[in-house]
């Protein structure tokens, strides 16, 4: 009994958290491009020989510290308030749907390109930052720590700029994983009562 009370009590949000930080700390001292290139998501690899972990283990791996901070951010401000409206079970099931999303997107769009690897919680972060949108939308979401938005109004404009941001395909960040991650969210939250 005692353990099933410590399980409700532990943070799903922070152990993410948590593994996300070791796994981007022991990739940065062994040679990031290896370990990315071992555990990111490379859909390519993934057509041809099944490696389907790393849908998973590409999740917890960050390019560098601005990354894992900006995603670490986020997610725990919205993470916290998710996991406690949702429950824990629910809570991981929108985990889980952000992973798939993000992932089924990044598969769909590169998996004929030998050289491209993702890496990153964003797209988890996206589905859990929609759902909260989607049931919050009247919120008001300081964008930058300062700049207020009404939740409706941001979920917009970033999706807008996550699609024109895909669609010209420039850069290293995956905007098709923001929108898979997001589109998971907004699908999960609207099917919860």
């Amino acid at each position: 009994m005692a353990s099933s009370s410590y399980l409700r009590r532990v943070s799903i949000t922070l152990v993410v958290l948590g593994v996300c930080a070791a796994a981007s700390l022991w990739a940065w001292g062994q040679g990031q491009q290896l370990q990315w290139t071992r555990w990111g998501l490379v859909p390519y690899r993934i057509r041809l020989h099944g490696e389907w972990y790393r849908f998973l283990t590409s999740i917890f791996f960050h390019a560098d510290v601005t990354h894992l901070l900006v995603n670490s951010i986020v997610f725990y401000s919205f993470g916290s308030v998710m996991e406690r409206y949702y429950g824990p079970l629910m809570y991981s099931l929108l985990l889980g749907a952000g992973t798939v999303g993000s992932g089924l997107l990044t598969y769909l769009r590169y998996h004929h390109n030998p050289h491209h690897v993702s890496i990153g919680l964003s797209g988890v972060v996206n589905a859990v930052l929609f759902a909260f949108i989607l049931h919050n939308p009247k919120a008001t979401l300081l964008i930058f720590f300062f700049l207020p938005l009404p939740a409706w109004l941001f979920a917009l404009l970033y999706l807008l700029y996550s699609l024109y941001e895909a669609r010209r395909g420039q850069g290293i960040v995956n905007h098709w994983a923001h929108l898979g991650g997001a589109a998971a969210g907004l699908v999960f939250a609207y099917l919860q009562p």
